[in-house]
């Protein structure tokens, strides 16, 4: 998937406005999806692709392999 790809499914997919863009979807929704284990192999790659950014975008977020 790409920035200008739709994101398929969740509440980003048909929110009251439309459906977003996988570069318009929040940071904290993508890796919320990440720790999850998101079974979408597009949105997960995504989110694998553009882990470093989304991860810029949500300081507060832990990566698995840094938690206690």
């Amino acid at each position: 998937m790409s920035d200008t790809d739709m994101m398929p499914f969740g509440k980003y997919s048909k929110p009251p406005d439309g459906p977003r863009k996988m570069e318009d979807v929040p940071a904290e929704y993508l890796l919320w999806l990440y720790d999850e284990g998101c079974n979408h192999a597009g949105v997960r790659d995504y989110i694998h692709s553009n882990l470093s950014v989304l991860m810029d975008q949500a300081p507060d977020w832990i990566p698995p392999d840094e938690r206690c």
